[in-house]
């Protein structure tokens, strides 16, 4: 059954959400919510299939690095998990034992993360071990306190607060675990906040290392030569890796 909204409003009070950002959530909860039956095909239509596949292949190299036969995965705002399933595949074909997790605020999202062999956890990104905390005691799940591997593609420029959610990633990082985030770069587009309501125009390396660097030891952020094509506006990406 998908909540009703003031069954959404009530969780996020549960995580200490105002007023005005509950509302603000509201308000992408919904715009997700018609998206999330065709929401792959729409990945597909904003990326080509060889963007998407450099997309996984640099995510999975970055996961392989980490050189471990078992890994636990949690993919914030995971959407449909169109990226996490690919990751988990290819990971598995290189002979890699993995859980995934996805979290996602948008609750017709987390059915097609379980139809794909993902576990959905109805959460926050900015909260991240409150709402796994929530999914534990209220809704009798057993999901681990610490990833190997947080991971968030094509989401972070969505966050309410992109700082608080890197700290939110930290606290649910295992050690000698990594951070990776696909996003786009910083444009002037501002027609995009409406149309895919976005929160901000994407972040220059400059801010991403500027803001990973107050809360990790390491941040590495580079451009990605693939790109994300909305109509007639082209945007860039990039790949910011925090440990």
């Amino acid at each position: 059954m998908i909540p009703s909204i003031s069954e959404i409003k009530e969780f996020l009070k549960k995580l200490s959400f105002d007023e005005s950002s509950i509302n603000d959530l509201i308000e992408q909860i919904e715009h997700f919510e018609k998206e999330a039956p065709e929401r792959d095909d729409i990945v597909r239509d904003y990326l080509r299939e060889e963007c998407i596949e450099t997309i996984v292949d640099e995510i999975t190299d970055e996961i392989l690095k980490l050189n471990k036969k078992r890994i636990k995965i949690l993919d914030v705002a995971a959407g449909s998990g169109f990226f996490a399933e690919r990751i988990k595949k290819k990971l598995e074909d290189n002979r890699v034992d993995v859980e995934v997790y996805g979290l996602d605020i948008t609750p017709s999202m987390l059915k097609r993360l379980k139809d794909k062999g993902i576990t959905p956890i109805w959460g926050v990104a900015e909260k991240i071990k409150e709402s796994i905390n929530i999914a534990n005691e209220q809704y009798n799940m057993n999901v681990p306190k610490g990833f190997d591997v947080v991971l968030s593609t094509l989401a972070f420029h969505h966050f309410l607060k992109p700082e608080k959610v890197l700290k939110s990633m930290k606290d649910v990082l295992s050690n000698h675990g990594v951070v990776i985030i696909v996003d786009v770069l910083k444009h002037e587009h501002e027609e995009l906040k409406e149309t895919l309501k976005d929160t901000h125009f994407g972040f220059s390396l400059e801010e991403i290392k500027e803001m990973g660097s107050k809360i990790f030891n390491k941040v590495e952020a580079r451009y990605m030569d693939v790109y994300c094509e909305v109509g007639d506006v082209i945007v860039g990406l990039y790949k910011a890796v925090f440990t």
